[in-house]
């Protein structure tokens, strides 16, 4: 009988220390184990410099006239949005344009489609601590894209980060490549909706 009991006793501490806790019986915390997953990369965020920088630097994107807001968001994330005509009128009255000029803008030389593919692209370029790009252009219709920076690097199969410094890389691998009409329509099909 004593066997017998402490056999029990013995075979109840073996099992309350797998995988409960006493207390309230739920399982007991995993044991800290070394992964060979790659650790989460730090989320970097723009610094107050570079927020200003993009603040002067956004009115000499594509279509920068026709530019109502430029701004960081969440520390990472850009937001642009081209005003219609009469919204322009609105909101910079002092603007010499007309609506003749806006329409031949965003009319001709497939403005709207660079505007909207290769500005994005040229941002996540010169800010490495950019993460994502969304721009709104309003002409006709309004054209929405939100774009972040490993998606579009996977499309263009190149780190941006390195075009920045590397003006060859960036020309050969990224413009001459990718800023064509053609391949602009491409983008467009993935990464734009129009309403």
């Amino acid at each position: 009988m004593k066997r017998a009991s402490i056999l029990v006793l013995s075979l109840g501490i073996v099992l309350s220390g797998c995988g409960t806790t006493q207390e309230n019986n739920t399982p007991a915390p995993a044991a800290t184990t070394t992964s060979s997953a790659p650790a989460q990369t730090e989320q970097k965020t723009m610094s107050a410099e570079e927020v200003s920088r993009f603040k002067e630097y956004a009115p000499n994107l594509k279509g920068g006239q026709f530019i109502t807001e430029a701004e960081i968001v969440n520390q990472d994330e850009a937001v642009i949005t081209y005003a219609d005509f009469a919204t322009l009128k609105k909101t910079k009255p002092e603007t010499g344009m007309t609506e003749a000029d806006a329409k031949n803008y965003w009319e001709s030389g497939d403005a709207i489609n660079k505007a909207l593919m290769e500005e994005p692209i040229r941002l996540l370029k010169e800010f490495p601590e950019l993460q994502k790009v969304k721009v709104t252009l309003n002409h006709g219709k309004k054209y929405t894209t939100e774009v972040d920076r490993a998606t579009i690097e996977d499309y263009l199969k190149v780190n941006l980060v390195e075009t920045k410094t590397d003006k060859d890389k960036w020309r050969n691998e990224i413009v001459n490549k990718f800023f064509t009409k053609e391949e602009r329509a491409k983008y467009i099909e993935k990464f734009v909706k129009a309403e």
